[in-house]
């Protein structure tokens, strides 16, 4: 998956973590500034390694070092790496609508279901959905309006968020400077100390995208095996329940990924889980454990219910049976 960043003026990126971000979404990027005035400047490009990294970080921390910027990271996941599919995507234009406004997106887009043409099957899923859904949303909500109101209008967030799962996240920024993240924490995003927003933090990790080690049984195989874990104070503790390996410690998927509606879960697409098994296996290893307590939990709720209903129907049975005793012993006695 990708990265967005939303930086705020006069803040100095580390370059360190800039360059591990685009050495781990290496398939083109895309920036827009805007001038105060309504206009964007936007560059976008499909280039990317080691020197890529080094001019755009000091082009970003020179050049643009007193403007705020939205700049996305692209890793390919569906569509062709070509320059029409780098982000951040048109949404309005200062002739036509009074202002220039782009969008960028990061995640799965699988609740909103792409109509391609036959014959663009190199597009983005994302450049579809800014085209065929996005513009002329924002085509209709921009009229009488300015484009502050609309991106800070509850509406244009709500019917937006409506379009994404749960790890997906979008991001807007207008020529005057006016942004809305939609799904903010969808993806993992978070917001640091000075005050810029990454879509997500995998992109940090320097080993991100280096293949892992899931062997089932052999030396390198930790599946089923007790680990051992350095809690406070320095003791050293081998947490286990029966054969298997338990952390307290460790969030659940839908705190991880702020789900707030275990819906989300049941409806992920397959694409959305293939990306997930992937790109982040440990987070994939949360959902199915997440799942599977929930199916235990709701097992072990049915069985309560399926008892209660099964005493209670014997309960019914034998005051049936009493009743229609009672009524025999009266009629006899009469």
């Amino acid at each position: 998956m990708c990265v967005i960043l939303i930086r705020e003026p006069n803040v100095t990126l580390d370059a360190d973590d800039f360059k591990t971000m685009v050495m781990n979404n290496p398939h083109g990027w895309g920036i827009s500034v805007p001038d105060g005035e309504g206009n964007l400047f936007t560059v976008r490009d499909v280039a990317g390694g080691d020197t890529n990294a080094e001019e755009l970080y000091e082009w970003i921390n020179d050049e643009f070092a007193k403007d705020k910027i939205m700049l996305h990271l692209r890793y390919t996941t569906a569509g062709d790496t070509i320059l029409r599919n780098a982000h951040p995507f048109p949404v309005l234009e200062k002739g036509a609508d009074g202002v220039d406004l782009r969008m960028a997106h990061n995640g799965t887009l699988s609740a909103y279901e792409p109509k391609w043409n036959a014959d663009n099957k190199w597009e983005s899923d994302t450049r579809v959905f800014t085209r065929n859904y996005v513009r002329p949303l924002f085509k209709r909500l921009i009229l009488g309006r300015n484009s502050k109101d609309v991106l800070e209008d509850y509406f244009t967030h709500n019917i937006l968020d409506t379009q994404l799962t749960a790890m997906s996240v979008i991001t807007l920024l207008d020529g005057h400077g006016n942004s809305l993240i939609v799904n903010e924490h969808g993806n993992g995003g978070f917001t640091d100390k000075d005050g810029t927003y990454y879509s997500n933090k995998y992109s940090l990790d320097p080993d991100h995208r280096k293949p892992k080690s899931y062997g089932y049984g052999g030396a390198s195989s930790t599946m089923g095996k007790p680990q051992q874990k350095t809690g406070r104070g320095g003791v050293t503790t081998t947490p286990t329940v029966g054969n298997s390996y338990t952390d307290c410690d460790v969030k659940k998927f839908t705190s991880k990924y702020d789900v707030g509606m275990k819906d989300d879960l049941y409806l992920l697409s397959d694409e959305a889980i293939e990306m997930l098994v992937d790109e982040e296996p440990e987070d994939a290893v949360l959902l199915i454990k997440e799942l599977l307590h929930d199916l235990y939990e709701a097992d072990r709720k049915l069985d309560g219910a399926t008892k209660a209903l099964a005493r209670k129907s014997k309960l019914i049975k034998e005051l049936e049976t009493n009743k229609i005793k009672e009524t025999t012993d009266v009629s006899k006695v009469a």
